[in-house]
C-alpha cells in the first residue's frame, strides 16, 4: 500500500471476518519473522504482518522517517490503508518499541497490545548489544553476525533456523548506520503510564538485551503500565519465535483473546 513514506508491504493471513491483529517485527528482519507462530494466530485473527518501512525488506521508502513522530504517522497511515480503525497489536523487539510508542501517541488505534521482548522501551540496551550488532554489520563479518545471533538465543542449533539466517543476511547486506533508522529508546515513566490499552509484556528469563536484566524490565512495566499482565518464559532468550515458539504462540493467543 502507498503511504507518505513509501510503499509498505503487508502479509495478510487468517479469516477475513476475524478481529484484526497487526504484527510488527524486530530489527534486521522482515515480517517473515512471525512464521513460527502465524498459523496459531491466524486461527482466531486476521493477521497483518507489516514490513517496517525503515528495514531491508519488501517495503520501499521514498521519504525518510525522522524519529518517533514520523514512524507513528507511518503506522497510522498503514492502519488507514488496511481499513482498520483499531486493532490488537503485537510487536517483537524493535516492533515492540514501535507498538509502545504508537500506544502512547495514538491510543485509539490499539484495543489490546502485546510487547514481546521490546527493544529498550522498559530498560536501556547494553553496550554489548550495540557492539555486537554494529561490528557485524560494519565489518560485513558472517562470523560476527552468527555470534550475535547465537548470543540472542538459548537454542543451541539456532543457526539452522530460517529466522537466524534472515537476520544474518540482513546484517551483511543492509547499511547498519543508515540515517532512516531511529534507534529504540527507553520510554519515560509518564509515557508508560499513558498506555491505556490492556497490555501483556512477554520476556524470556534468559533475555540479554536489557542492561539491568529481564526481571528489572518486567518490574518497571508492572510499576507503571496501568492495565498490565507480565509473562516470563523459562529458558528463553531474545529470539522467542525460535527459543519458545509454542509457548509464545499460546501466550499471544491468551493475551489477545
Amino acid at each position: 500500500m502507498s503511504t507518505g513514506f513509501g510503499t509498505t508491504h503487508v502479509i495478510v493471513s487468517g479469516p477475513e471476518a476475524a478481529p484484526p491483529l497487526v504484527l510488527l517485527h524486530g530489527a534486521a528482519a522482515t515480517a517473515v519473522m512471525w512464521a513460527p507462530v502465524i498459523e496459531a494466530l491466524s486461527a482466531d485473527h486476521r493477521c497483518h504482518c507489516v514490513d517496517t518501512i525503515t528495514e531491508a525488506n519488501k517495503s520501499v521508502a521514498s521519504r525518510r522517517a525522522r524519529g518517533v513522530p514520523d514512524l507513528t504517522t507511518w503506522l497510522t497511515e498503514v492502519f488507514a490503508g488496511l481499513g482498520i480503525d483499531s486493532a490488537m497489536v503485537a510487536g517483537l523487539s524493535y516492533g515492540g518499541w514501535l507498538a509502545a510508542n504508537l500506544a502512547v501517541r495514538e491510543p485509539k488505534l490499539i484495543e489490546r497490545m502485546v510487547l514481546v521482548c521490546p527493544a529498550a522501551t522498559l530498560a536501556p540496551l547494553p553496550a554489548e548489544f550495540y557492539m555486537r550488532m554494529f561490528t557485524s554489520g560494519l565489518l560485513r563479518s558472517p562470523v560476527r553476525a552468527r555470534r550475535f545471533v547465537r548470543w540472542m538465543s538459548s537454542t543451541p542449533e539456532v543457526m539452522s533456523h530460517p529466522t537466524a539466517e534472515l537476520i544474518v543476511s540482513n546484517l551483511l547486506s543492509a547499511r547498519i548506520l543508515r540515517p532512516e533508522v531511529t534507534l529504540p529508546t527507553v520510554l519515560t515513566d509518564d509515557e508508560l503510564r499513558r498506555i491505556g490499552a490492556p497490555t501483556t509484556v512477554v520476556i524470556g528469563d534468559q533475555e540479554v538485551i536489557y542492561r539491568t536484566g529481564p526481571r528489572s524490565a518486567l518490574d518497571r512495566a508492572e510499576a507503571l503500565i496501568p492495565d498490565l499482565r507480565t509473562v516470563s518464559i523459562p529458558g528463553a532468550n531474545h529470539m522467542l519465535t525460535v527459543d519458545a515458539p509454542s509457548r509464545l504462540a499460546a501466550e499471544l493467543r491468551t493475551a489477545l483473546a
